[in-house]
């Protein structure tokens, strides 16, 4: 039975390994100048080299002809190493050997002196997974381990791991594998794999499914190139994963900002009719609509992620072109469609009821009203079209009244005025809009409970009604709604409050941020 590709091309040396520059460097100069720490504590994401790197560290340790930081992989060490003989490695699944006795027999075989090398190395895989108990008994002797014991700890859950194990140990975390790091890996395991070619577009699709994860993605690529064929397409790596390329996401999204109503119902129809799975789809299009976020508000750089640069040049463009509203809108309607999906019967429903919603929406909202006033950055006032008909508790002011566009113009004033009294008011205040002014009464809708209820609170409307008489010298009522009980005839009012599009990350991260878990 042949080695599947993720064991067969596993790292032997540290110059092997793709990526995790500052983490290398560190090791190689502790071996080179004889500072070896007797813990280490290595954390990040699935697959990019955590127990790779543990293991050539244990080599490197033990080697008899260490080489500038790098096992030599000639002496008699080494090689045991490479036969998976050297008795002075031990590997413990904390996953699968969770007890308080499976840490007593490691303590028992730390008080033996190595048979081989210099050092006993305990690499301890998927640590935070322990008991209580199980650190408790760790405690000691990883905080004064004999000279002979090396520990090596790794996780990717940092948060659940104990301070008191982090205290004792040397903490490396290791960085997020970008789909330039798998393509490259990629290119050499390919250039030994004789008669399979696999194209760049079928690369780049298995990059990005792999999820930042080298190992998951040599699986895939394994897996796809069993199909038999000599060269393998980005069809045939969409016919088999049920994904979708960066591009089909950027041809959606381009659809949604031309406000091709049309053009969006055909390709959500032609998705469903190819059998492509509509849940991965709209997963894959929300994954696509963070990295144009981070980008959007420089959080980023798209070369900075990793991409190749057609895909970094798109999603440049995407962010470039995409007001701050108008994607915290596309973000929520999508995330919307991706929890209803896996309800729906019918799969493609949900996502063709956001994509209408979405050009229906921009096309309402496009043509604004005269005297509206006109919204041209984060911190300019909202787009604001007035109610047309008179709907009940919705209604346009009254003459002589304060009406809702003197207070469009000064709301940068009322946030500032209100921030002075109440600061965490103002993440909420952010997420509203302003949908009426009636009787002395401004209405404000909110998308979610809790920042209705946030602004609700007698001691905040308070401080908001307070704040609103200072600025306009008459009194002036808050009423807080929810979104969804705002009525349909209602709904030309659309707006933002004025400084929306600067909490646009945080609030767009907060939507999104059961995503992963789902």
């Amino acid at each position: 039975m042949s080695d599947v590709l993720y064991r067969k091309y596993r790292p032997q040396k540290f110059a092997e390994v793709i990526n995790q520059q500052t983490v290398k460097t560190i090791l190689q100069n502790a071996l080179r100048s004889g500072r070896v720490s007797h813990a280490y504590l290595f954390t990040g994401p699935r697959g990019v080299g955590k127990t790779t790197i543990a293991r050539i560290l244990a080599k490197a340790v033990n080697c008899q002809k260490l080489d500038g930081g790098e096992p030599d992989m000639t002496c008699p060490n080494c090689k045991l190493f490479a036969e998976g003989r050297f008795l002075d490695l031990f590997e413990i699944d904390a996953a699968s050997y969770t007890g308080v006795d499976n840490i007593r027999e490691i303590i028992d075989h730390v008080k033996f002196s190595p048979t081989h090398g210099k050092y006993k190395v305990f690499i301890v895989d998927e640590v935070h997974m322990l008991s209580k108990a199980a650190f408790n008994a760790l405690l000691k002797t990883l905080e004064e381990p004999p000279a002979h014991a090396i520990f090596i700890l790794a996780t990717t859950e940092i948060h659940k791991v104990p301070a008191t194990i982090i205290s004792r140990t040397q903490r490396f975390d290791f960085k997020q594998v970008a789909q330039k790091d798998i393509l490259e890996l990629f290119e050499r395991v390919l250039a030994d794999q004789k008669g399979v070619k696999v194209s760049l577009e079928a690369q780049k699709l298995i990059a990005e499914s792999a999820g930042g994860s080298f190992r998951d993605a040599l699986s895939i690529l394994d897996q796809i190139m069993t199909t038999g064929t000599a060269e393998v397409t980005a069809g045939q790596v969409e016919d088999i994963l049920g994904v979708a390329r960066a591009e089909v996401s950027q041809k959606f999204l381009g659809l949604l900002q031309m406000q091709d109503q049309k053009g969006a119902t055909e390709f959500i129809k032609s998705l469903a009719f190819a059998g492509k799975d509509i849940t991965q789809f709209t997963r894959g299009f929300l994954e696509y609509l963070r990295l144009v976020l981070y980008v959007k508000m420089g959080a980023v750089i798209p070369e900075d992620l990793g991409l190749v640069s057609e895909d970094a040049a798109s999603l440049a463009k995407s962010a470039a072109d995409l007001g701050n509203a108008r994607l915290l809108e596309i973000i929520k309607r999508i995330l919307e469609a991706y929890r209803d999906t896996k309800n729906s019967p019918v799969a493609e429903l949900p996502l063709l009821v956001a994509a209408l919603a979405l050009t229906a929406q921009q096309n309402e909202t496009s043509k604004p009203a005269p005297g509206t006033a006109q919204s041209t950055g984060a911190q300019q006032a909202p787009k604001v079209v007035p109610v047309e008909k008179p709907v009940a508790g919705l209604t346009s002011s009254a003459p002589g009244q304060v009406d809702l566009s003197m207070i469009i113009a000064r709301w940068s004033d009322v946030l500032s005025k209100v921030k002075e009294y109440n600061h965490s008011l103002i993440s909420s205040l952010r997420v509203g809009r302003l949908v009426s002014v009636d009787e002395s009464t401004l209405v404000m809708a909110f998308p979610y409970s809790f920042h209705r209820d946030t602004i609700d609170a007698r001691k905040n409307r308070l401080v908001l009604e307070q704040v609103l008489e200072e600025i306009f010298s008459c009194s002036m009522k808050l009423r807080a709604v929810l979104e969804k009980d705002v009525p349909a005839n209602a709904a030309p009012a659309v707006g933002e409050s004025p400084a929306a599009g600067t909490d646009l990350l945080g609030e767009a991260l907060r939507v999104m941020g059961d995503l992963g878990a789902k």
